[in-house]
């Protein structure tokens, strides 16, 4: 944690120009709790995708040669778990809302999309290899009940949760999760979209 803390102190270096030590430290600490839920698994993988946009990607992007195979397994483990609680939680338009508004499957490339389209581009084996093993990672760490996130994530997103915000209602009923019968049908489905959208994004 602490070698972590080191690299983002470059990072956070501006907020005490900015805004002062106060802040800085303030935030420095914050960072410091986010990364140790992260390690935990506590947040959500939407959480999870955000914190490798900010700092694993670009820590990791300063390796000589950046090892994009290794990024991309951990991405796709993230994207099936958090697409699987979608499936099971969410409605159809909370699901587009986490796909298309909050761009969910390539939320942590952020400015280095370039570098992992050319990367999925010229090494499909090694893409395809990658986001295979981070598929099958999300299905032993779920398999093995090693889920220590809020699953229930995705049924915040979509119109039920825009309607309540426009009526100011302090409880809104969510969307009705799917039964637990149908979880490894819709695990083998999430899995089938992680699987797509990558091969999409080198442009097959």
């Amino acid at each position: 944690m602490k070698r972590l803390i080191a690299v983002l102190a470059v990072f956070l270096a501006i907020t005490t120009a900015a805004f002062g030590q106060a802040k800085h430290a303030s935030a420095l600490r914050d960072f410091d709790a986010r990364l140790t839920a992260a390690a935990k698994g506590e947040l959500t993988p939407i959480e999870t995708m955000e914190l490798f946009q900010v700092f694993y990607i670009p820590k990791e992007l300063q390796q000589k040669p950046p090892r994009f195979d290794a990024m991309l397994r951990i991405i796709a483990a993230q994207a099936t778990i958090g697409w699987y609680d979608a499936l099971r939680f969410a409605d159809d338009s909370g699901r587009a809302e986490i796909s298309n508004n909050e761009a969910f499957f390539t939320l942590a490339f952020d400015r280095s999309t370039r570098d992992f389209v050319r990367f999925m581009k010229e090494q499909p084996d090694q893409t395809a290899a990658a986001v295979k093993a981070g598929i099958q990672d999300a299905r032993d760490k779920i398999a093995a009940k090693r889920i220590n996130h809020d699953p229930t994530w995705p049924a915040s997103y979509g119109m039920l949760r825009m309607q309540c915000t426009m009526k100011s209602a302090k409880t809104c009923e969510g969307p009705t999760p799917r039964p637990a019968g149908e979880w490894p049908a819709l695990l083998d489905q999430a899995a089938q979209r992680v699987s797509t959208v990558y091969q999409a994004a080198k442009g097959e």
